[in-house]
């Protein structure tokens, strides 16, 4: 039963156990962030009983970047997970013994959540959102203007093909603090709205499957998330499981085993931004989440010492599959970028892994049906919260505008000199598979 309904000794007669209630404070009707947090209490009534024992009750901060949508996405999320736990632990246990599974569970999964947010409550105030665009509504008039017709003509034909690209989506957390590779919920809820009208959303073994089969007739997007933020366990969570779409998470494994803030992070002076514990990443992954590795340590892969690759490539391997149970075959290199990969980190991984992800730009195209050794490698785009920029992403209009630019400025040399491109995807092709 949800909300704070007066009923009838009659109503209360009906179930053959009892009545488990849920209810909470929301926001105001007008989107104003209420004075208080929302407060959500699990009771249970024993059958033909009006007295009601209280089995949970949690409290859930207001954040800066709060909105109606995305606050109640997430209350709903915490109350549904409660009513769960709270109806399974009930067929096994009496109501006082209950009580106390309940409540140890909370301090399990979502105490780790929640004690960091009670930090950001004095900023709710006096925090102001970051740009909408990144850039300029001139510079995204023109590209867009540009490169509009081509699009359309390119489109056309891959529609009259079968042959669209799969789109792997690249970011890190969904949070309503101040967080410089952050979006709000609400803002994801909107993105995702748009993918989902627009594009068929899939998990990443299905994006294989799609691109080895050889024929992708609609246009397909995967949505990943890197390093494994605690934030994306309600926030992230609230949005997939309301819209019933898959997301990946690429989980650095040393900061989860000694709960400790990135290490990119406190350079750049956040704090309090801690990862998912063992627990949660293991209640997810048996709620249909989708785990790769992402490092031990999040380092940077341009090292070619091999002890330190295979400790870091090898032993997250590890570690993850002895916490989940089942294989892990995705990886995805921290950084991403051409200068993060050294070609024996390449190697090392295609050795390793099934599937490395990267995040070099560009599309996944489908090739001859049955030629796996291609899509091997995966290439990830940017995810925008503008709805605007995020659409000439997924277009590869940014991708051309790139291209250009580099021939403008004749820096081919500069280019060549990196110590990327080439010799990765030399590495990529050596490997014996």
């Amino acid at each position: 039963m949800l909300g704070e309904l007066s009923l009838s000794p009659e109503l209360f007669a009906i179930p053959s156990c009892g009545v488990v209630r849920a209810c909470s404070r929301q926001l105001n009707s007008d989107g104003t962030q209420a004075e208080l947090p929302c407060e959500i209490k699990v009771e249970y009534f024993a059958r033909g009983s009006e007295a009601a024992l209280s089995l949970a009750n949690l409290t859930v901060p207001l954040q800066p970047y709060d909105g109606l949508a995305g606050y109640t996405l997430k209350t709903d999320l915490i109350t549904d997970d409660l009513l769960i736990q709270t109806i399974t632990t009930l067929q096994k246990e009496n109501p006082a013994d209950a009580s106390r599974a309940v409540g140890k569970r909370i301090d399990e999964i979502f105490l780790p959540y929640l004690a960091p947010l009670e930090h950001t409550q004095a900023q709710v105030a006096q925090a102001a959102r970051p740009g909408r665009h990144f850039r300029s509504v001139w510079k995204l008039c023109g590209e867009t203007l540009l490169f509009s017709p081509g699009v359309a003509v390119r489109n056309w034909y891959r529609r009259w093909r079968g042959q669209y690209p799969v789109l792997i989506l690249a970011h890190h957390l969904v949070c309503d603090r101040p967080h410089r590779m952050g979006i709000s919920t609400e803002e994801f809820w909107h993105v995702a709205r748009f993918l989902q009208r627009h594009y068929r959303i899939v998990s990443l073994a299905q994006a294989v499957e799609l691109l080895g089969s050889g024929e992708v007739r609609e246009p397909t997007a995967v949505l990943t998330f890197d390093d494994g933020y605690v934030d994306n366990f309600v926030s992230l969570r609230a949005v997939a499981d309301e819209m019933g779409i898959p997301v990946a998470l690429f989980i650095a494994t040393q900061p989860v085993e000694m709960r400790r803030e990135f290490q990119h992070d406190l350079a750049h002076g956040t704090r309090g931004a801690l990862p998912l514990t063992w627990e949660q990443i293991h209640y997810w992954n048996l709620r249909g989440g989708e785990f790769g590795s992402h490092t031990r340590t999040h380092c940077d892969c341009a090292s070619t010492e091999r002890m330190k690759l295979e400790w870091e490539l090898v032993g997250s391997k590890n570690d993850l599959e002895c916490r989940l149970g089942k294989p892990v075959n995705f990886f995805a290199f921290p950084f991403g970028k051409h200068e993060n990969i050294s070609s024996d980190a390449a190697q090392m991984a295609m050795s390793v892994y099934s599937h490395l992800v990267s995040c070099f730009g560009g599309e996944n195209l489908p090739g001859t049906a049955g030629n796996e050794r291609r899509h091997r490698h995966l290439f990830r785009k940017n995810l925008y919260s503008s709805l605007w920029e995020l659409e000439l992403e997924l277009q590869s209009v940014f991708d051309r505008v790139e291209t250009m630019k580099g021939k403008f400025r004749r820096r081919r040399t500069e280019v060549a000199s990196l110590p990327g491109r080439a010799s990765i995807a030399s590495a990529f092709e050596s490997v014996e598979l």
